[in-house]
């Protein structure tokens, strides 16, 4: 692990030491029959919903099927591979000779000009009129955004949280889960919508909104699949609330999200680029990428890929308005191991490579989570950890690491990884609200 560590490190020229300390946690979690009841029964009222239908929602399940989140699988062991396919690497370390190679066939490519020439031309972009006057500054310009002006929330600490994976909750619901997201500092909040509906999640936009915290969208499609609705009128009315990030598809690196097929650039970048103009005529921030870091294609160079397609079809113009989502988990992984907490850091690299500068990165999933390789208080202290160099020491791009998830719906498969269970907050829960509150 060592020298695989300073073999990557050597090729990012990025050593960056992480400050880590030990966290202590309690063992001893409150049970409370009632508590839990009521939180159950909460949690049932947070329904998908699908479009209208003789004017009334209708409820439909959770959340996809549970192998849409077969790249979460890879947590429950270090060396066990997901599925069993050829092209894929055989556990999760993969060796440093294989990203070595990947990453210097990346620096090749731009060094001998095979790359299609960016567009020098820029597009010029219409703010809609309905958006906020004090962003106007964001739409009106034809240079590339900095990274300084992307919005960030005020007292930004780069500490987020993945919303209940459900794209619609009750108001009491929302209460409880706001509130338990301000008490751990959390500053991001990634929310699902159900395609381009409005009005589901006006309350929880709001809610953030108050509360300091930057709300994210996905826009939640089943798989690799065109977005259906008015694209531009859900951005608008949205982006009115507040919400200016909005991530377009989901780990499309990933077999369950293409029907079954090998990952294909080609078409993610048909639909992205369709959906992402709309997203920036609406005067919102198109985010892609949401790679999976165990995708049958790997992540590294699927990004490059897309990056190079991009240029091919003189569209690097929308990454003028872009980011790039990040799933950054670490499995048991050191926090300081570049294909763990650290992929931004070859995500950058690539990046750089290919456009000359850096676009912000923002995770909308990670963490660390607790197997048989992984003790609860191992988790505690690298997710602790994590957040801290955030707060601490994070590169001017990598504007915030996500933890999957603060509390689950209907479906039971992830009940585990929820920071706040029907039986109250697990000790991960509640050594971030310490850490929230100065407490030593």
């Amino acid at each position: 692990m060592t020298s695989e560590f300073q073999l990557k490190n050597s090729i990012m020229n990025e050593t960056q030491p992480i400050t880590t300390g030990f966290v202590s946690s309690s063992t001893q979690i409150a049970s409370n029959q009632q508590a839990a009841t009521n939180f159950s029964q909460a949690l049932d009222n947070a329904q998908l919903t699908s479009s209208l239908k003789n004017e009334q929602r209708v409820p439909v399940s959770s959340k996809p099927p549970l192998n849409r989140w077969r790249s979460l699988n890879f947590l429950a062991a270090h060396s066990t591979p997901r599925i069993n396919r050829p092209w894929l690497h055989p556990d999760l370390n993969r060796s440093a000779k294989i990203s070595a190679i990947e990453l210097q066939n990346i620096f090749d490519t731009v060094t001998q000009g095979s790359v299609v020439k960016n567009t020098t031309e820029l597009q010029a972009i219409t703010p809609p009129a309905s958006i906020n006057t004090s962003s106007m500054g964001l739409f009106t310009s034809t240079k590339p955004l900095s990274l300084v002006d992307y919005p960030r929330p005020p007292a930004d600490n780069g500490q987020g949280v993945h919303w209940i994976p459900t794209v619609s909750q009750s108001p009491e619901v929302v209460d409880r889960f706001v509130n338990e997201a301000v008490s751990m500092g959390m500053k991001w909040v990634l929310f699902l919508n159900e395609g381009t509906d409005i009005g589901a999640n006006d309350y929880l936009v709001k809610k953030l909104t108050k509360a300091g915290i930057e709300p994210i969208m996905r826009i939640y499609t089943p798989g690799l699949t065109p977005i259906k609705g008015d694209i531009k009128e859900m951005v608008q009315h949205y982006k009115n609330l507040g919400v200016d990030y909005f991530q377009i598809y989901n780990e499309p690196n990933l077999m369950v999200e293409t029907g079954g097929q090998y990952p294909n650039v080609d078409h993610y970048l048909d639909l992205w680029t369709t959906a992402a103009r709309q997203v920036i005529d609406a005067g919102g921030l198109p985010g892609f990428g949401a790679l999976s870091p165990q995708g049958e294609m790997d992540d590294r160079s699927f990004l490059q890929q897309t990056l190079v397609g991009l240029k091919k079809r003189g569209l690097t113009h929308l990454l003028d308005r872009s980011w790039l989502s990040m799933h950054n988990y670490t499995g048991p992984r050191p926090l300081n191991d570049p294909d763990g907490f650290m992929r931004f850091r070859q995500y950058d690299a690539i990046i750089k490579a290919l456009l000359g500068r850096s676009l912000p990165i923002i995770g909308t999933e990670g963490g660390t989570h607790i197997t048989e390789h992984v003790s609860e208080e191992k988790q505690i202290d690298m997710v602790t950890n994590a957040y801290k160099y955030m707060r601490e020491q994070r590169e001017p791009y990598n504007f915030a690491y996500t933890y999957w998830i603060l509390a689950n719906g209907h479906d039971s498969a992830w009940d585990e990884h929820a920071l706040i269970r029907p039986d109250g907050p697990t000790e991960l829960a509640k050594a971030l609200k310490k850490m929230a509150s100065g407490a030593k």
